[in-house]
């Protein structure tokens, strides 16, 4: 087994220390639905995703670029926004749709997310559709870890606790891991319920939420573990997502 790693968690990105992620990789979580749906897209043809944080920017962004070549997508509140392309499911995002197009994307939590971890020296996004191709690349990089979850409205969130905590366990069986209290935490939440992984997610409080929108089948897909085998990483300047490594990867996943 490899020598000890720093594999910590933090339960919201506001819980991030100042200059933490200097020299560190970074795994940006938003289950419900922002990191789905970027895998989502991007595996179905978007060329990038350019995240922001606000409406206006996200607005202002698209009309800059190419006409016929953007998607505007995003949400506030779960609903998508007036004179958007598309909301923030990632069942809308279809290779049709996809193609060969930039999406400019902005959501209520996970978008602000995706814009911290992109001070680390690697910043990779995670959702559980691409749990095991991610699980692969953290594998052969030994450099300290931290796992962002975006939470909900200020508030920790059970399905972004839950694949944080099934990345500890994957790499349980690779490295001597020096752990934070969030995540020992994240890791005992994976025990107890990330075998019931709907189910969970059906419970939590961004997933009522979605039902009470009638987004409720968006469930089922962000619980779709290993459906790809990509994973996207963040670049800056501009700040970008884009698909780093394509490929079939062993599943990592404990059923």
């Amino acid at each position: 087994m490899a020598a000890d790693r720093i594999v910590h968690v933090h339960l919201l990105p506001d819980l991030l220390p100042a200059g933490a992620l200097k020299g560190a990789v970074a795994v940006g979580i938003d289950v419900l639905r922002a990191t789905t749906t970027i895998v989502v897209a991007l595996a179905s043809g978007c060329r990038e995703v350019r995240p922001c944080a606000h409406v206006e920017e996200a607005r202002a962004l698209a009309d800059s670029m190419r006409l016929g070549q953007t998607l505007l997508g995003g949400e506030r509140g779960g609903i998508k926004q007036p004179g958007f392309d598309l909301g923030n499911s990632p069942r809308e995002y279809s290779q049709s749709i996809c193609q060969d197009r930039t999406l400019v994307f902005t959501t209520t939590n996970g978008t602000r997310t995706l814009a911290r971890i992109a001070e680390a020296e690697r910043a990779v996004v995670a959702a559980f559709v691409n749990f095991s191709a991610v699980c692969e690349a953290l594998r052969h990089d030994g450099r300290p870890l931290h796992l962002v979850c975006s939470g909900i409205d200020g508030q920790p969130a059970l399905e972004d606790t839950l694949l944080a905590g099934a990345f500890v366990d994957c790499l349980s069986d690779t490295f001597e891991m020096q752990l934070n209290d969030s995540a020992r935490l994240a890791w005992d939440s994976f025990d107890n319920h990330g075998r019931v992984l709907l189910g969970a997610l059906e419970v939590s409080q961004g997933g009522r939420h979605l039902q009470s929108i009638g987004m409720g089948d968006d469930l089922a897909v962000a619980a779709e573990v290993d459906r790809f085998h990509i994973v996207p990483e963040v670049r800056r300047d501009p700040l970008r997502i884009e698909v780093a490594s394509v490929g079939i990867s062993k599943t990592h996943w404990q059923k």
